[in-house]
């Protein structure tokens, strides 16, 4: 691992970020770059090795978070207001390897209060590598605080 390229994204991360839709650390920390077509939100990032599991490949966990952000987002963009995801199903189908992977989500169905989407998470090839499905409600809380 590029201890410095690590180091770099890190310090970056805590210099830019803002609690707030694509600005936040994570996000940062990650290089996340969003864009949004019509009911679409694609999150492009860099792929380094401090991002790896121990096979030498992106990690499931940052799969997992890239495509559950990019469905978040969507329903940020679309519906002006967040949403809460209720369940998330994520199936890995090839490794990713750097320079870059891609993400693009989108509606499945849209009801009153509950949101179907899907994400796939793409290697620079263009190869399919994960997909995930969710299940989001449009209310920005799933339990009443006192």
């Amino acid at each position: 691992m590029d201890k410095d390229v690590a180091r770099r994204a890190f310090e970056m991360a805590l210099a830019s970020y803002k609690p707030d839709f694509e600005t936040f650390f994570l996000a940062r920390l990650f290089g996340l770059d969003f864009s949004y077509g019509e009911n679409t939100c694609r999150v492009e990032f860099p792929v380094h090795a401090f991002m790896d599991n121990p096979q030498g490949s992106l990690h499931g966990g940052v799969i997992a978070f890239v495509l559950d952000v990019s469905m978040g987002h969507l329903i940020k963009h679309v519906l002006g207001t967040p949403g809460v995801t209720l369940e998330m199903k994520v199936q890995y189908l090839a490794t990713v390897r750097p320079p870059r992977a891609s993400c693009e989500a989108r509606f499945l169905r849209q009801g009153r209060s509950i949101a179907f989407l899907e994400a796939h998470l793409r290697d620079a090839h263009g190869n399919l590598a994960a997909a995930a499905t969710s299940t989001r409600s449009r209310r920005t809380s799933t339990c009443s605080r006192p």
